[in-house]
């Protein structure tokens, strides 16, 4: 019974745990989008129903989708040239307010980092560094080079597992980098998914960062 149970429930749980997970972050997204919305949809809903739960659900529902086409229509202004022109006087407005315009700076240069292509080209290679000691690795992008006190360091970024938009900036040892043979998009892929996907070809790596 009990080798019963364990076999079962254990494909049972590798089938319904991503399922759930799926399920899990498609209404958390959900929610957060339909939440921009909701306060327009509500009260009207409630002039032609007094059933409190379709309230909620229509008003969710309606919500969603108003917030898509409101990122969309966003989207759409924004790679026109007259949209351009229009969102840069914004811009220019938001960024002269005290406090709220160096917070918008900060956030506009953290997502402008993270897409088009910007990762790709600011991350130069994917490398091992030892972390937390000399005898276990973590996956890190290189970023480039820096001297101190006659030795030359490289400056990567690792990141944390399954977020790779936050981690830390660490001075390693030239020496002490293993380049790897991923690209950065491979590099990505692989922290995300917490090593369960890695090329299968590319588990090779360099003996030495450069060479």
């Amino acid at each position: 019974m009990k080798t019963f149970f364990k076999k079962y429930f254990v494909a049972g749980l590798l089938i319904l745990l991503p399922l759930w997970l799926t399920f899990f972050v498609f209404m958390f997204i959900f929610n957060w989008t339909s939440s921009f919305s909701m306060p327009f949809f509500h009260p009207i809903l409630k002039h032609f129903t007094d059933d409190a739960s379709w309230i909620l659900f229509l008003a969710k529902v309606l919500s969603f989708f108003l917030t898509l086409l409101i990122i969309c229509f966003a989207g759409f202004l924004a790679t026109n040239f007259i949209g351009k022109k229009i969102f840069k006087i914004f811009e220019n407005i938001l960024e002269k307010i005290p406090a709220i315009g160096s917070i918008y700076a900060l956030f506009k240069k953290f997502t402008s980092f993270f897409s088009n292509g910007s990762m790709s080209k600011d991350f130069q290679k994917v490398v091992f560094v030892p972390f937390p000691n000399k005898d276990s690795y973590c996956v890190a992008f290189s970023t480039g080079k820096k001297v101190v006190n006659g030795k030359n360091f490289i400056t990567v970024f690792m990141p944390t597992t399954p977020n790779p938009t936050t981690g830390f900036l660490l001075l390693i040892k030239e020496e002490d980098v293993i380049e790897s043979e991923y690209s950065v998009e491979e590099g990505i892929q692989y922290i995300m998914s917490a090593g369960i996907i890695a090329p299968e070809s590319k588990l090779n790596v360099k003996k030495n960062f450069g060479e």
